[in-house]
């Protein structure tokens, strides 16, 4: 039986920074064999901080566990040779290059299939392999202001805010992680590879959803800056208690009642500004003055109690530490022990997905650069000689 869920599959992971290794880390925790493909200089988030840890960075970190590292200068024809036989006995192979750039360097799909046409060839990019837009840098920032994301986040009369989890770079990874597993059921149909695509730009217009058919449905631009209120739910957002904040989510008219009975406030239950939700969102002023005032008799500890007593979903504001700390991530496996090959022991976050059967795991720390060099380029046939000759010719 199997003991990954991909077991036996060999990835090629020429990406770096964010998007592309999220991704990869995705198929290493399932089990497949990633090797990482580095520049001379290294996946440039190797560098990036603070935060590091010793002389790693945290981003690095974070996303490139489950992973062997080679270094290969692909402007060397000799380096492409390797990456070619590399390719011969992989399934995946996975680029986050700017468009343009596989074909210069003689590694694009059409190239790649060639030497191996059960493939399957991934792009992430920043807003896809087509369009005016083709060859357009992209970055998460740049495309939260793209997509609208910034208009709509932070409190009103702030400047542009970006969301501070990197949504545009994890959404594609996602996609794309989704696209190759698509592919792979596929080819087992066909016993043909291909190629698919993700970007950061159509996981994000994905992810309007409801805010696009909104303007759809209307022709109006949906409204700006709320803070941490919703612009069609209420009550649903941040309420000042006596000595903190709780976030509050009475989502349906079932919600609202017990919230309204569990704060003592029973007569707004039959109130006729606040029956349905509608209402509450027109009345949603009227309705905050009401419960700020009440919130602030009691501090959000007691509140957070008896509102979840109650069955109504709140929380207070955590950081990140006190969530990392919180029995739920131990419960779930959600904090993950590695053994770096430097730093000794280390924590990265675990693995989300949780398969009865076939479950992903943490076998391998993030590598450091080219550590695995010898042993992957060895599996090829490569002599010790030959793989020292490639790691220190320089590209004509």
């Amino acid at each position: 039986m199997m003991s990954t869920a991909l077991e036996g599959i060999k990835v090629i992971d020429l990406t770096s920074v964010l998007a592309g290794p999220f991704c990869t880390m995705m198929l290493g925790d399932a089990g497949a064999d990633v090797i990482k493909v580095e520049s001379p200089t290294g996946d440039q988030s190797r560098t990036w901080g603070p935060p590091f840890w010793g002389d790693q960075g945290a981003e690095f970190l974070a996303v490139n566990r489950n992973k062997r590292s080679i270094v290969l200068d692909l402007k060397n024809p000799e380096a492409r040779d390797v990456l070619f036989d590399l390719c011969k006995t992989a399934d995946i192979f996975v680029e986050n290059y700017r468009r343009g750039v596989p074909e210069r360097l003689g590694i694009d799909y059409e190239s790649i299939r060639k030497v191996n046409p059960r493939i399957i060839y991934c792009s992430i990019s920043g807003f896809g392999d087509s369009g005016p837009r083709r060859e357009q840098a992209a970055y998460d920032s740049v495309m939260q202001a793209f997509v609208g994301i910034m208009h709509m986040t932070g409190a009103p009369g702030t400047p542009p805010t970006r969301a501070s989890v990197s949504v545009c770079d994890m959404g594609a990874a996602m996609y794309a992680n989704q696209a190759i597993l698509l592919a792979l059921v596929a080819r087992a149909h066909t016993g043909r590879g291909q190629r698919v695509e993700a970007s950061l730009f159509e996981s994000q217009i994905a992810w309007l959803a409801f805010r696009a058919v909104g303007y759809f449905a209307t022709g109006k631009v949906p409204g700006g800056k709320l803070g941490s209120a919703s612009a069609h739910l209420a009550p649903y957002q941040v309420y000042p208690t006596a000595d903190g904040d709780l976030m509050v989510a009475a989502l349906n008219n079932g919600l609202y009642v017990k919230l309204v009975v569990a704060m003592g406030l029973p007569e707004l239950a039959e109130h006729p500004d606040y029956k349905t939700n509608a209402l509450r969102v027109k009345h949603r002023e009227a309705l905050n003055a009401i419960l700020m005032e009440r919130f602030a008799t009691c501090g959000t500890v007691e509140w957070a109690k008896r509102l979840t007593d109650a069955g109504v979903p709140c929380s207070r504001i955590n950081t990140v530490e006190d969530v990392l700390l919180d029995p739920q991530v131990a419960a779930r496996n959600m904090i993950m022990d590695l053994e770096h090959p430097t730093l000794g022991p280390i924590k990265v976050p675990g693995i989300p997905i949780k398969l009865s059967d076939t479950p992903g795991s943490g076998r391998r720390a993030p590598p450091l650069l080219g550590q695995h060099q010898h042993e992957v380029l060895g599996e090829l046939g490569l002599t010790r000689e030959a793989i020292d000759a490639l790691s220190t010719r320089k590209a004509g």
